[in-house]
Parts: C-alpha cells; sequence; structure tokens
C-alpha cells in the first residue's frame, strides 16, 4: 500500500511539473497596486517560459520585463517552501504560486514586498497560443 501511495504521488507530482513547465505568454496581470504593473512598472512582466527542476521544488520562470525604455530578458528561481509557496527576490521579495493550472492557462498569485515595505498583491494569467483568458475568468 505505501508503494502505491508513493507512485500516486510520483505521478501527481510529475503531471503537475508538466502542466507548468513550456512556453507561455502574459495574457493578463492585476494588482492593488496599478502603478507597479501599468507600462514600464517594475512589476510589468511578460512570461516567456517555465521550467521546473527537481520535481518542482525549483521553478525558474524567464520573462522580459521594460524598465528605463529598456527591454531585458529576466530568469528568476522560485524555491517551494514547505507551505508549497514558492519565494524569489526581484523587486523585493516574491512569494507566489500556481492556483490553477490546465494545458492551456495558468494562474499565479503572487505578493511582492519591496525594498521600501510596500506589498503589492498580484494576479498573473498565462495562456498558451493566445488561449483562454475569458475562459478563464469564467472559472475564477
Amino acid at each position: 500500500m505505501v508503494k502505491f501511495l508513493l507512485l500516486a504521488l510520483a505521478f501527481g507530482l510529475a503531471h503537475a511539473q508538466a502542466e507548468l513547465e513550456g512556453k507561455w505568454v502574459t495574457t493578463a496581470i492585476a494588482a492593488d497596486n496599478v502603478d507597479k504593473i501599468e507600462a514600464g512598472g517594475p512589476l510589468s512582466l511578460y512570461v516567456r517560459e517555465i521550467t521546473c527542476t527537481e520535481a518542482c521544488s525549483k521553478m525558474e520562470v524567464t520573462f522580459y520585463v521594460n524598465a528605463n525604455n529598456q527591454c531585458s530578458q529576466t530568469q528568476i528561481t522560485g524555491y517551494r517552501q514547505e507551505d508549497g509557496n514558492y519565494r524569489t527576490q526581484f523587486e523585493g521579495d516574491n512569494v507566489f504560486k500556481p492556483v490553477s493550472a490546465t494545458e492551456d492557462n495558468i494562474v499565479f498569485t503572487s505578493e511582492n514586498v519591496d525594498r521600501a515595505s510596500r506589498t503589492t498583491n498580484l494576479i498573473f494569467v498565462l495562456g498558451k497560443n493566445g488561449s483562454g483568458f475569458p475562459e478563464i475568468v469564467t472559472k475564477v
């Protein structure tokens, strides 16, 4: 029985990892501090790829950000915490997690605490092939 449960857990983790990994496009961003996500804002991120390693205990996110009228590719690594959230440093301390994932869409929630101790709560919707923002809105 224990072997079966371990196998089921391993399969579940592999399936979750498969849904998260791949090429993605930012479809929508929402934040309680809108200035952080406006054009040129420090958290206006254009996600392009997610990679998981070590059973998704590390999640690498590759994205573009426009700072000082310069678009630059950036990669961060989020480290899974005991509570299942990921933590990383980008424009301050960030805690994020996927709250919904399908083959075509992922919704992340995130909390950013910047260097001035200002907290911003965010929602990022990512899609593949221009998929489904209206579909996500009806599910959330």
